[in-house]
């Protein structure tokens, strides 16, 4: 059960493979949202989709003709664990608080036949989100360490084949919140310029979202002429198609968002910005898995020139293409 965003789903990957390797003939499903239904390869299947909690009945019974034997629940949502109870499984795992919520603790407790602990408050220093859903895994068999085989990780995405012709350039997922702090296009343009230019790349590639694309356009008539020219905007894709143009990737630089997670299971090296407030809790707890990453304060916009902040990120790009080389 995983019916919250794309990179909440991305993250139980690893745990799938850590329940593939411990059990070789185990068949798997899912219950997804709309927002990440699409994630997953025919390793996952089939997938039941609980739109709002009007699907609920709906997709209880559908999860209940399968006759699965264990049920995870890597979500909070109330309805991850009513389905999971629904499913009639043997075995159910999931997340509690003990005490520390008391009433939602224990009506958790009464849904699960393996309970796994899981702080209620927010901590200084948070363990990898993908360890922690991997915890929920161990009591199924799965091994303590989650998977790191970007090999084995990309089996379970739905990567589409492009014939896109981007030859390992260096992306830029274009996002909302790459306007935190006060940054604006042309200076997002610049410090994207200094970044291409210092990381010795070829060409570059905007990807960007239905909802982005007016931003991505503009940085795109504020680039430089020289960049602009070996510049792709991509169109708005499926995320098959968004899995495959990141895969063709040499590097990926994005702010904190789902396209970090994809690019790092897929082994693509990444450059994550993320705003400084609460940097050393959220880079902890989100930075990308498997592929060789740098996390980097994204500074406010009145505090670092723009091109200062693009060396740094060209420089980190040149430092993670050696890296992913030698591995």
């Amino acid at each position: 059960m995983r019916i919250d965003g794309l990179g909440d789903a991305l993250a139980c990957v690893p745990l799938l493979e850590g329940l593939r390797r411990a059990h070789p003939s185990a068949t798997f499903g899912a219950v997804c949202s709309p927002a990440n239904a699409s994630v997953f390869s025919m390793l996952v299947s089939p997938i039941h989709v609980l739109a709002s909690t009007t699907d609920l009945p709906v997709v209880m019974a559908a999860v209940a003709s399968q006759g699965y034997s264990h049920a995870l629940v890597a979500t909070e949502e109330v309805a991850g664990y009513e389905i999971a109870l629904a499913s009639r499984a043997g075995r159910r795992s999931g997340f509690w608080h003990r005490f520390e919520k008391p009433f939602k603790s224990l009506w958790q407790y009464s849904q699960l036949t393996d309970r796994v602990y899981r702080p209620a408050r927010w901590s200084v220093r948070p363990e990898h989100e993908i360890e922690a859903l991997n915890r929920l895994a161990v009591p199924f068999g799965a091994a303590s360490q989650p998977a790191t085989n970007t090999a084995s990780l990309r089996s379970w995405l739905a990567v589409a084949q492009t014939d896109l012709a981007l030859n390992a350039a260096t992306g830029f997922q274009i996002a909302g919140k790459l306007t935190s702090g006060g940054w604006g296009p042309a200076a997002l343009a610049n410090a994207y310029a200094s970044a291409w230019d210092a990381s010795g790349a070829g060409g570059a590639v905007l990807l960007a979202g239905a909802d982005d694309q007016g931003l991505a356009r503009s940085l795109l008539e504020h680039m430089p002429s020289g960049m602009r020219e070996q510049t792709q905007l991509l169109p708005p894709s499926g995320v098959p198609q968004w899995f495959g143009a990141i895969a063709r990737l040499g590097a990926l630089v994005t702010p904190d968002t789902g396209a970090a997670h994809a690019a790092g299971l897929l082994g693509v090296p990444v450059v994550d910005l993320f705003d400084r407030q609460r940097f050393e809790q959220l880079s902890r707890q989100w930075r990308p898995w498997a592929a060789p990453y740098r996390c980097i304060v994204k500074p406010e916009s009145h505090a670092q020139d723009a091109r200062e902040f693009g060396l740094l990120i060209g420089s980190t790009l040149r430092s993670l293409r050696t890296e992913g080389a030698a591995s």
